[in-house]
């Protein structure tokens, strides 16, 4: 609950009639970058519940580890860098593609670091470090110089919602556990040494490694030369806050909105107006975003976004069986829903 302390506070100070132009853009960072955090807890909270039920599922292929932490250092780069931190990086492994999930092999990584970057006080070091054991697997040695670990706390550093008394840095103590259990699944472990209070920290992963390598990494998305392109879009969400900000900020990015709360007033206007997207919310007052693309039949739009808080596995799988091009999980980065109908306006021009 604690994200949604400033959230409010800052929700007032916009409220107020004598906040400056720099309060107010203080206010808007504040509220962005604590709806994230709660936003990574939600995660946290569903990955954990996977895992104690047993049902992580990975999606195995062929990777390379150093390009995955390249990713999780990019993610990662500005929170570095707003600390000023200095990172060192030394990727000296030579056997670095793995048989593994990569989304979830990232993941560990990211969490590592982020746990670095979150325990280490400003103008601090980490460093990131790969090589091969003698068994040829891959290791990967993420070190800070952070507030480290008692050696009581050190045993249990990997158990669910332990923070080893470092509750004052925030989250709630479930990215190592989960780390742990992603670790394991692929075959490999995971471990943390401390040599107590302000003396650092290292955690070390070893995964094994394959002698098969996968594809090559795809070229990096250049940004697109095509003129941005007008879309008419039929909006169905029934929470209103969501769905007039919503309808507010498409129509900024130039776009012709109509919006509706419920199945019955999306049919409607989808009979007496042709559309491009449709972007349905899938738990309606009158049925699901399902039953409307369903129904829409004849009318439905060519490009079909859910917008939905129902993130697991079954819930992606039943929006795609049922026609939707796109699932994102709430809350809604409206930078992404953007570039996806813009890069449906693009495929349908060809």
């Amino acid at each position: 609950r604690t994200p949604l302390t400033p959230v409010l506070a800052s929700a007032a100070m916009l409220e107020s009639d004598r906040i400056s132009p720099e309060q107010m853009r203080e206010s808007v960072q504040i509220i962005r970058r604590n709806v994230e955090l709660e936003a990574r807890l939600i995660d946290d909270l569903l990955d954990l519940t996977r895992i104690s039920k047993g049902k992580v599922q990975l999606n195995f292929e062929f990777v390379d580890a150093h390009t995955l932490l390249r990713n999780a250092l990019e993610i990662c780069n500005a929170d570095i860098e707003q600390k000023h931190l200095k990172l060192r990086t030394e990727l000296a492994a030579v056997r670095v593609h793995l048989r593994a999930d990569p989304a979830r092999v990232q993941q560990i990584i990211w969490n590592l670091i982020k746990n670095a970057v979150k325990f280490t006080l400003p103008e601090g070091e980490i460093s990131v470090v790969t090589s091969n054991d003698l068994d040829g697997q891959l290791r990967l040695e993420v070190t800070d110089s952070g507030i480290g670990i008692e050696p009581e706390a050190l045993p249990k550093i990997f158990d669910a919602f332990e923070q080893g008394g470092r509750t004052k840095f925030g989250g709630l103590g479930l990215g190592l556990a989960i780390s742990k259990t992603l670790a394991e699944a692929h075959k490999g472990t995971i471990t943390a040494e401390s040599a107590g209070r302000n003396q650092g920290a290292k955690f070390t992963v070893v995964l094994p490694t394959s002698s098969k390598v996968g594809p090559q990494a795809a070229p990096a998305i250049q940004p697109s030369n095509h003129p941005r392109q007008t879309r008419n879009i039929l909006l169905v969400e029934d929470h209103e806050d969501t769905n007039k900000t919503l309808t507010n900020l498409l129509r900024l990015r130039g776009y012709q909105v109509q919006s509706a709360n419920n199945i019955e007033s999306a049919l409607a206007l989808g009979t007496t107006a042709q559309f491009d997207v449709l972007v349905s919310d899938i738990g309606l007052p009158d049925g699901t975003g399902i039953d409307l693309i369903r129904r829409l039949s004849a009318n439905r739009p060519a490009l079909a976004i859910a917008l939905t808080g129902f993130g697991m596995e079954e819930d992606v799988r039943k929006t795609q069986d049922a026609g939707f091009n796109h699932h994102l999980v709430k809350p809604i980065d409206v930078n992404k829903l953007d570039s996806l109908i813009q890069d449906g306006a693009a495929a349908a021009s060809k």
